[in-house]
């Protein structure tokens, strides 16, 4: 069956003629840049709680030992690692956001592209192809969910579908109709509630990712076996945006400056292991206390003014690596915040936080209006001491270096292997393009308990 003659047909022609050499040396850059971070996020994350039941359980499922599932010693089904590097993917919240509400979908992708290219074998450049792609378009899905808002879902795990679905297809080789028929699938294993923020586990958010990184690559599996999606997904009635936004003709702006401009470069990695909205906050309020030499017991109120969207993320998840409260808490006592500070109660059990948090006053304001998601990375801060003293500051979130990206890679990365083991996995993910396979680099992900 032909494909149709849609902006979905238009994206998948797109797909499967762009090659390995036509893609901007600069986007390829990035790709190395987003795989690198990414991976060093989910060896540090794999055994949170966030993660553990899922591996416990695709361990107790068995099956046969296709794929590897980072940060543990463990192989299983590619559907099931899928579902598991998905699910580590976004273990943590210390994975990379967007600069205009592109962001989270490395946590996706990623995950998809190493189990899939695993799977198959896959060349490194075919596999940075892939994952570029696959990127590419999650980024778009989602810069449109974003940009329209009509519906409150999690767009990063909405859109996420499609680019792993992406990511995989091209790794499996499907031809223009198959990819169309993956696309068709994926959208229809779609999913993502906002209501995750209610969870204090951050489970659920967490597998949100690990579903549609698994709903990628099955749909893949099955667009190859020849297995039918409904055709022009993006547009048609009860397709992709109609479902998720009410708006089918929203399909038409994926398609626009497709090839000319690469919207997942648009990415902003975190230097925390905290949420998006408290990213910026924490790098402010952290500049102040160096700068000004505070302590705690100096400290007598901080006010934090961000955009509503990001207000109602802060305040109702109570995760200590989204609720702003408890991260501008712990910072204030300790002095920085490190994925121990996160992840460890002891940190919060201290009598020091305790009592902090019992004497200062912390407020997070809301702005009024309507704002983009790319003003989540917007801020004003405000911070009194108990000598009369305020400081303030209003900022938008400093973009990381190379040289911040690096460091980050080998902290997170050290927490579970050597220095020398660090080194060598830093070394071979940077030179991924030149590998005739990239099977053995993502076994070599697999960590001894």
């Amino acid at each position: 069956m032909a494909s149709s003659a849609g902006p979905t047909s238009k994206l998948c022609q797109w797909i499967n003629s762009t090659r390995y050499e036509a893609i901007p040396e600069e986007v390829r850059r990035e790709t190395i840049t987003l795989l690198y971070d990414q991976v060093g996020c989910m060896i540090a994350s794999a055994t949170l709680p966030s993660c553990q039941p899922v591996v416990d359980l695709v361990r107790k499922l068995g099956g046969p030992e296709e794929c590897s599932i980072v940060g543990h010693p463990v192989r299983t089904s590619i559907t099931n690692a899928a579902l598991a590097n998905g699910t580590i993917g976004h273990g943590d919240e210390v994975d990379s956001t967007g600069q205009q509400g592109t962001g989270h979908y490395a946590a996706t992708t990623v995950p998809a592209t190493l189990t899939a290219g695993q799977y198959v074998g896959a060349s490194g450049k075919e596999f940075i192809r892939a994952l570029t792609l696959g990127s590419e378009v999650a980024a778009r899905f989602q810069s449109v969910l974003g940009h329209y808002g009509t519906r409150n879902q999690f767009v990063a795990s909405v859109g996420g579908a499609m680019g792993a679905a992406v990511s995989a297809g091209v790794l499996l080789g499907l031809d223009t109709t198959q990819m169309e028929n993956a696309l068709g699938l994926a959208a229809s294993g779609a999913c993502g509630l906002s209501s995750h923020h209610l969870d204090e586990t951050h489970q659920i958010k967490s597998l949100n990712h690990g579903r549609a990184a698994e709903a990628g690559v099955l749909s893949a599996l099955l667009a190859q076996q020849g297995y039918q999606g409904p055709k022009e997904i993006m547009t048609i009635e009860n397709g992709f945006f109609d479902a998720f936004l009410g708006l089918p003709g929203a399909g038409h702006d994926v398609v626009q400056g497709l090839g000319e401009n690469y919207l997942m470069r648009e990415v902003a990695y975190k230097r925390y292991p905290v949420g998006g909205p408290d990213q910026t906050p924490l790098y402010a309020f952290l500049q102040l206390v160096k700068t000004h030499e505070l302590t705690a017991d100096d400290i007598e109120q901080i006010e934090v003014s961000v955009s509503r969207s990001a207000f109602h993320t802060v305040k109702t998840n109570h995760h200590p690596s989204v609720h702003m409260e408890t991260i501008l808490s712990l910072a204030a006592v300790y002095g920085d915040i490190t994925f121990q500070h996160i992840h460890d109660p002891k940190y919060r059990e201290d009598p020091g936080y305790k009592a902090f948090q019992e004497r200062a006053r912390i407020f997070i304001i809301p702005r009024p209006g309507p704002a983009t998601m790319g003003e989540r990375l917007e801020m004003g801060l405000r911070v009194r001491t108990r000598g009369g003293e305020v400081l303030q500051q209003d900022l938008r979130y400093p973009l990381m270096s190379e040289e911040e990206i690096q460091e980050k890679f080998r902290k997170l990365v050290g927490l579970r292997l050597d220095n020398e083991k660090v080194a060598e996995l830093e070394r071979k993910l940077k030179a991924v393009e030149s590998m005739d396979t990239v099977a053995p680099l993502i076994s070599e992900m697999e960590v001894a308990y």
